[in-house]
C-alpha cells in the first residue's frame, strides 16, 4: 500500500514540475518566436537595396530581453526539479524497486532537460552578443563578417541544444506514464 501511495506522491510532484516546465516552454516559445522574427527582418533588410541598423538594433535588443527572460525562466524551472529531486530522494519503494529506479531516473532526466536548456539559452546569448556586434557598424560594407558568422554558429549550438532537451522531455514524459501506470 505504501508503495502505491509513494508512486501517487511521485506523480504529483510530477505534475507540479511539468506545470512549471509549461510554463517555461511558452517563456522559451516566445524567445524563439522573438529571434526568428528578427532574423526574417534582417533576411528582409539584407535583400532590400539600403539597411535599415536602427531597427535591427532595436529588434536584437529585443532579441536580448527575451533572451534574459528565458533565463529568468530557467532559474524557476531549475528550482521545480531541485524540488521534485528532494521530495521524492527519500521516498521507499520496499516491495517496488522499479519504481525507485524510474523516480531516480526521472529525476536525472529532469537535470538533464534544465542543464540542456539552459546551455540553448546561454547559446542565444552568445548569438546575441555577436549579432550585435555585428550590427554596431552602420554600413553593411564595413562590418565584421566574422561576428555573424559567430551568430550563426551560436544560433546553431542553440538549437542543438533545444533538440537535446526535447529529447530529455520525451523521456520525461515516457518515464512519468511508466509510473503514472504502476499507481
Amino acid at each position: 500500500m505504501s508503495d502505491t501511495h509513494n508512486t501517487t506522491v511521485v506523480i504529483q510532484d510530477y505534475n507540479s514540475w511539468a506545470d512549471q516546465q509549461g510554463t517555461y516552454y511558452s517563456q522559451v516559445s516566445s524567445a524563439l518566436t522573438q529571434i526568428g522574427n528578427t532574423v526574417d527582418a534582417y533576411n528582409r533588410d539584407t535583400a532590400a537595396p539600403s539597411s535599415d541598423p536602427v531597427a535591427l538594433r532595436r529588434d536584437v535588443a529585443a532579441d536580448q530581453q527575451a533572451i534574459g527572460q528565458w533565463g529568468a525562466a530557467s532559474a524557476v524551472l531549475g528550482s521545480a526539479t531541485d524540488t521534485f529531486s528532494s521530495a521524492t530522494s527519500s521516498l521507499t519503494f520496499g516491495n517496488d524497486p522499479d519504481s525507485l529506479q524510474l523516480t531516480g531516473l526521472l529525476a536525472q532526466e529532469m537535470k538533464i532537460y534544465s542543464i540542456d536548456m539552459s546551455n540553448a539559452q546561454q547559446h542565444f546569448v552568445d548569438y546575441n552578443r555577436d549579432l550585435t556586434g555585428y550590427l554596431s557598424v552602420d554600413d553593411p560594407d564595413f562590418r565584421d563578417d566574422s561576428l555573424r558568422t559567430a551568430a550563426m554558429d551560436a544560433k546553431a549550438l542553440g538549437l542543438s541544444s533545444l533538440e537535446d532537451g526535447d529529447d530529455a522531455l520525451s523521456n520525461i514524459t515516457a518515464m512519468a506514464h511508466l509510473l503514472q501506470q504502476r499507481q
